[in-house]
C-alpha cells in the first residue's frame, strides 16, 4: 500500500518538473483561461475541491478522473449563467461511455465547450471609443480512463480555439490523472491539466493555463444511507500562487446531496460556494452557486444528465 501512496505523490512531483519554463508565469499571463474555469455544478458547489472524489461524468472536462464514475452511458449539458453585469455565454456538453476490454473496465469520454462574449466596448490606442466587437472560444476533448475500485488513471486530449475580434489562436493540450482509494473511507488523487502546445496571437507567444491539483477525500458514514464527503485540495495554475480548496457534501443514498465549498486564493478574493444534487434514476441534476462580490452578483451553474 505504501508503494501506491508514494506513486501518487510522485505523480505530483513529476508533473511539476515536467512543467518546466512554462510553470512560473506572471499573474494573468496565461491565455484561454476558460479552460480552467469550473464547468460542472457539482465541482463549482465544492469550490473546485474533490479531485479525489469525482462522482459525476459532468466533471470530466476539468477532471479526467471523472471517467471512473461512469456506471452507465451518460449524455448531458453544463450551463453557466452569469450575473447581469456580464454578457457571457458558457455551455458545455459531455458524453461518457463505459465499456470493457478483456474484462478490464474502461470509460471513454467526449466534451465540447463554448464560451461567447458579446458587445465588448472597443477602444483605440488613444482610449477613444470605437465600434463594439465580440469574442468566442471553444474546445473539443476526448479521453479514456479506468474504472477500478482501487487505483484509477485517466488521459485526455483537447483541441481549443479562441478568437478576439479578428485575431485567433489554437491549442492542442492534454490532461492526465491518477487516483488511489486506500479504503472505503479515504482516497487521494492528482491531475495535471492543459499541458501541451499553444499558438500565438499576431506573433505574440501565449501560454496555456496549465494546472496541477492534488487532494484528499474522506468519507464518513453517519446513519443508514447517509454519509459525509470532506475534501481538501491544493491547486496551482501556471500564473498563480497555490490555491487551497475545501469542500463538503452530505449525501443520502446517492439520491440527494447538499454541498458547500470554500477556496483560499492568495492572489484574488477568497470564495464560498454551495449547491445541491438530485438523482432521479435516469436523470441527474446538479446546481451550484458562487458569489462574485466584486461584480455585485454571482455565478449559477446548472448540470443536467441523462443515463441510458
Amino acid at each position: 500500500m505504501m508503494k501506491k501512496l508514494l506513486a501518487a505523490f510522485a505523480l505530483s512531483t513529476v508533473a511539476t518538473a515536467f512543467a518546466g519554463e512554462h510553470w512560473n508565469v506572471d499573474l494573468g499571463g496565461v491565455s484561454m483561461k476558460f479552460l480552467s474555469m469550473q464547468v460542472s455544478a457539482r465541482s463549482a458547489a465544492l469550490s473546485g475541491a474533490g479531485v479525489a472524489d469525482a462522482s459525476r461524468v459532468s466533471e470530466v472536462s476539468r477532471n479526467p478522473l471523472a471517467m471512473s464514475a461512469a456506471e452507465f452511458a451518460e449524455f448531458g449539458v453544463n450551463q453557466l449563467v452569469f450575473d447581469e453585469n456580464t454578457s457571457d455565454n458558457f455551455t458545455s456538453a459531455y458524453f461518457g461511455l463505459p465499456f470493457s476490454i478483456a474484462k478490464y473496465p474502461l470509460t471513454m469520454s467526449m466534451t465540447v465547450d463554448f464560451l461567447g462574449y458579446e458587445d465588448i466596448e472597443g477602444r483605440d490606442e488613444y482610449g477613444n471609443e470605437t465600434s463594439e466587437y465580440g469574442a468566442y472560444a471553444w474546445s473539443a476533448q476526448a479521453g479514456i480512463g479506468s474504472r477500478s475500485k482501487v487505483f484509477n488513471w485517466a488521459l485526455s486530449a483537447r483541441f481549443a480555439s479562441q478568437t478576439i475580434d479578428d485575431e485567433s489562436a489554437i491549442a492542442i493540450l492534454g490532461d492526465v490523472g491518477g487516483s488511489y482509494r486506500v479504503n472505503k473511507y479515504l482516497a487521494f488523487a492528482a491531475t495535471l491539466t492543459n499541458f501541451g502546445y499553444m499558438g500565438d496571437y499576431d506573433g505574440e507567444d501565449e501560454i496555456a493555463p496549465m494546472a496541477l491539483q492534488a487532494g484528499l477525500t474522506g468519507i464518513i458514514p453517519v446513519v443508514d444511507g447517509w454519509n459525509i464527503h470532506v475534501s481538501a485540495d491544493a491547486y496551482r495554475r501556471a500564473d498563480t500562487d497555490p490555491y487551497w480548496l475545501f469542500g463538503g457534501e452530505v449525501n443520502y443514498a446517492d439520491v440527494l446531496a447538499l454541498r458547500m465549498g470554500y477556496a483560499i486564493r492568495p492572489d484574488t478574493d477568497d470564495g464560498i460556494s454551495c449547491g445541491l444534487g438530485l438523482n432521479f434514476g435516469m436523470i441527474v441534476f446538479d446546481y451550484g452557486y458562487s458569489p462574485r462580490p466584486a461584480f455585485e452578483g454571482g455565478l449559477h451553474y446548472i448540470s443536467v444528465g441523462l443515463k441510458f
